[in-house]
C-alpha cells in the first residue's frame, strides 16, 4: 500500500475526462498535489506540460495579471515584495498583497490558485475530493469549498487530510512493516500488537504556514480525530530560514562572503533547498554552490550537519506532539507515528519524534503523494454511496474491517 507502483503515462492535455477517473487533491499552504485514480490504479496529476507533479501555492505579482505557481517560487528570495505566499490560513482575515497593479485578498489568491489546477483536473474527471489542513476553521473550510466551486472545480466532497489518510491505511495499524525508503536510523519497525480494542495513529504533516499533528483513533468501524495542534514556529518556511542562516554563516567563515547581501546569492541557494532537504532524508551528502555576480562557494555538508542545523525547532515540534498525546489520556500509547513526505524530510525532526516517541510506537514515512490518494480513495467510496457528503473533520468511515475487527469476529465464531 505504501507507494503508487507502476506509474502510467500522462494523458495529452485537452483530453475529456473518463467518467470512470476520480482526482483526489490535497491543499495545503505550500502546494496542491494530485493522484487520479481509474480502474484501480493511483498515478500522480501532472499540473502542467512540463509534468510538474505539483503546484506552489505562490502568486508572481509582477505583471498585470498574477502568475501562479514556480514564478513566484523563483523570486521568492530576490523580490519578495512580488509575492504572494502563505495565504491559505489567512482567508477570512483583512490581509492584502498588492503590487503596482495588482492587488489582491487572500480569497483572490486561492481563486487564482484554483484557476491555474482547474485544467489539470477537470482534464482528467468530474468527480474530486479535497483534502485539507487540520489549522483551517469551519468557516475557512467553507470559504475554500465555495471558492472551488466558483472555479469551476467539480469538487464532491472535502476531508481533513490526517483523516484521510488513517481511514485509508488502517489495516497497517496493527503490525505495520516499515516504507521501503526507510534507510536512516529513525524509522524503527513498531512492535507487533494483536489489539482487540481500538488503536491510534499520529498523523504528522508540515506546510509553509505551520507543523500540524492529529491523533485519530480507529475503532468502531471508523476513524476519529482524538485530538489535532498547529505549530506555526515550526512550518517549512521557518525550517527553511533557519537553513539559510546557517549556510550563509558557513559561507562566512569560509570566505568572507554573505549570500544574504546578495539577492541573487540568496535565491540561487534558496533554490537548492527543496533538492538538498530529498538527499538528506536519503542520507546523502548535500553540495549547494552559492553564486553572485563576481564570487561563488562551494558548500558541503553531512545528513547530521543538516539535522543540528534544525535542532532548535525540531525539538520543540516533537516536544509539542508529545504533550499532545499525552493530554489526550489515551489508555494506550498510539501503534505509529505517521510522518507525510513533507514532515518527513524536515532535518531532524522525524529522529525527534522518535526520542520522544514510547518504544512501542512506530515512526514511518508515508509515500509522496499519500494524502492525495487517501482522497482519490474517499471519492470512489463517495461514489458508491460508502460515504455521505459534506466536509469530514470528525470522523470518517472504514472500507471493511481492520485486522483487530476481524480477530476479534473470528473469535467470536470460533466460539459458537
Amino acid at each position: 500500500m505504501f507507494g503508487f507502483g507502476t506509474t502510467a503515462p500522462t494523458p495529452p492535455r485537452g483530453t475529456k475526462a473518463d467518467p470512470g477517473k476520480v482526482v483526489g487533491l490535497d491543499l495545503s499552504a505550500s502546494r496542491v498535489q494530485g493522484v487520479t485514480v481509474a480502474a484501480g490504479r493511483p498515478r500522480p496529476l501532472a499540473f502542467d506540460a512540463h509534468g510538474a507533479l505539483d503546484l506552489p501555492m505562490a502568486l508572481h505579482l509582477g505583471g498585470r495579471v498574477p502568475a501562479v505557481g514556480a514564478a513566484a517560487v523563483a523570486v521568492a528570495r530576490k523580490s519578495p515584495h512580488l509575492v504572494c505566499a502563505n495565504f491559505l490560513p489567512q482567508l477570512g482575515q483583512a490581509t492584502v498583497w498588492q503590487a503596482d497593479r495588482v492587488k489582491l485578498t487572500p480569497e483572490a489568491a486561492l481563486a487564482a490558485a484554483f484557476d491555474a489546477a482547474r485544467p489539470a483536473v477537470t482534464d482528467e474527471s468530474d468527480c474530486v475530493e479535497l483534502a485539507l489542513p487540520s489549522y483551517l476553521s469551519a468557516a475557512q473550510s467553507r470559504s475554500v469549498c465555495e471558492l472551488a466551486a466558483k472555479a469551476r472545480l467539480p469538487v464532491r466532497g472535502t476531508v481533513v487530510a490526517a483523516l484521510a489518510v488513517v481511514a485509508h491505511r488502517a489495516g497497517q495499524l496493527t503490525g505495520a512493516t516499515p516504507p521501503e525508503d526507510a534507510g536512516r536510523a529513525e524509522w524503527v519497525v513498531p512492535l507487533p500488537r494483536h489489539a482487540d480494542g481500538p488503536v491510534s495513529v499520529v498523523v504528522i504533516d508540515a506546510d509553509d504556514f505551520a507543523l500540524t499533528a492529529s491523533l485519530v483513533s480507529v475503532e468502531s468501524g471508523a476513524a476519529s480525530v482524538v485530538a489535532s495542534g498547529a505549530w506555526p514556529r515550526a512550518g517549512v518556511r521557518l525550517w527553511k530560514e533557519r537553513l539559510l542562516e546557517a549556510l550563509a554563516d558557513r559561507c562566512v567563515r569560509l570566505c568572507r562572503r554573505d549570500p544574504r547581501d546578495s539577492a541573487d546569492a540568496e535565491q540561487t541557494l534558496f533554490d537548492q533547498l527543496d533538492a538538498a532537504l530529498d538527499r538528506v532524508r536519503a542520507g546523502q551528502p548535500v553540495a549547494l554552490t552559492v553564486r553572485s555576480a563576481h564570487w561563488f562557494q562551494d558548500l558541503v555538508h553531512q545528513p547530521e550537519e543538516f539535522d543540528a542545523f534544525c535542532g532548535a525547532v525540531a525539538r520543540p515540534a516533537a516536544a509539542g506532539v508529545s504533550e499532545l498525546v499525552r493530554a489526550a489520556g489515551l489508555p494506550l500509547p498510539p501503534v505509529a507515528v505517521w510522518l507525510t513526505h513533507s514532515a518527513a524530510r524536515l532535518p531532524g525532526l522525524a529522529a525527534a519524534i522518535h526520542r520522544t516517541s514510547p518504544e512501542s510506537t512506530g515512526v514511518q514515512a508515508l509515500p509522496p503523494h499519500a494524502v492525495a490518494e487517501a482522497a482519490a480513495a474517499l471519492a470512489l467510496r463517495r461514489l458508491a454511496g460508502q460515504v455521505g457528503g459534506g466536509f469530514l473533520d470528525a470522523s470518517v468511515p472504514l472500507d471493511g474491517p481492520t485486522r483487530s475487527q476481524s480477530s476479534a469476529t473470528k473469535s467470536r465464531e470460533s466460539r459458537r
